[in-house]
């Protein structure tokens, strides 16, 4: 008898994370009938398939084509199952109960010891702290309808991007770190802000995950016997979204010595910003 296998994305079938089940689905989606069932393991299915006019009858058993076949199919699927767990399985730092606690959602912590590798996640998290709001992380790579991280959860409503969600929290909560703000000073910030976010973030990733994708690479964190292989291909997805998306904002566009001369601006603004004390030092006409 031959055997297919695919994964299961059937989002009719309940299928909790981590868990196996059960499940039966009916011959128009093209898998065995109601009295077959299929067993969900890790989002892998395995059902019998037809010899449809002895197609695979006549390829031969013993052809060296299909043993490659399975080989290299076999490993692919696996490195690929193992890949998708790991991006979306849940894990928890800390059980909080789930009523007015804030769920941060967001991306692994890395092996370096750094909070984030994401910017805006470790923004959104330092944020949090700074504000003295208990929160959950869930790191479960699942993405925002938006396709970014982070984004929270609070009573079972969803908020995405990092400023709504500081809005929503000022808001829902009445917390702020700007209170004490002129309106002149809310507008140098939101400036330099923007300009933290929209400009020198782009720089910043070009320095990880394009320049120096390797030194990256070693620092996220996935383990399991695949470990090495499944390191290398998130990272190289990562760094081809990441090399698509600056070019589209348009600093991509420019040679290697360019951004790195844009960054410096940035940064040497910053630091007069800054001052010697470490502060920003905001100027306005009283």
């Amino acid at each position: 008898m031959y055997w297919r296998v695919g994964f299961a994305w059937l989002r009719s079938c309940v299928v909790d994370l981590g868990q196996n089940q059960s499940c039966s689905s009916s011959s128009s989606s093209g898998l065995p009938g109601s009295d077959e069932q299929l067993r969900l393991f890790g989002y892998i299915v395995a059902c019998p398939l037809q010899d449809c006019g002895g197609i695979m009858s006549a390829l031969g058993s013993d052809s060296w084509w299909r043993k490659t076949l399975y080989v290299t199919g076999g490993a692919l699927l696996a490195a690929a199952a193992y890949l998708l767990h790991e991006l979306l399985a849940i894990r928890k730092e800390e059980e909080l109960d789930s009523k007015d606690a804030i769920i941060l959602h967001q991306f692994s912590r890395p092996t370096s010891g750094a909070p984030s590798l994401s910017p805006f996640c470790l923004k959104m998290e330092t944020y949090l702290r700074m504000v003295d709001l208990p929160y959950q992380n869930y790191f479960d790579g699942k993405l925002s309808p938006q396709g970014k991280m982070p984004w929270i959860e609070y009573n079972q409503e969803q908020v995405f991007g990092t400023e709504f969600i500081i809005d929503f929290l000022e808001e829902r909560l009445g917390v702020s770190l700007n209170k004490s703000l002129t309106p002149q000073e809310k507008a140098v910030s939101r400036a330099v802000t923007k300009m933290v976010e929209e400009h020198f973030y782009w720089t910043v990733a070009y320095c990880q995950w394009v320049d120096n994708l390797e030194e990256t690479q070693k620092m996220l964190s996935v383990s399991g016997p695949l470990s090495d292989l499944l390191r290398w291909i998130l990272s190289h997805l990562t760094g081809g979204i990441v090399k698509r998306e600056m070019y589209g904002h348009g600093i991509g566009r420019f040679s290697r010595d360019e951004v790195y001369a844009l960054m410096e601006k940035d940064m040497r603004t910053l630091a007069t910003l800054l001052g010697e004390d470490g502060l920003i030092v905001i100027i306005t006409n009283q």
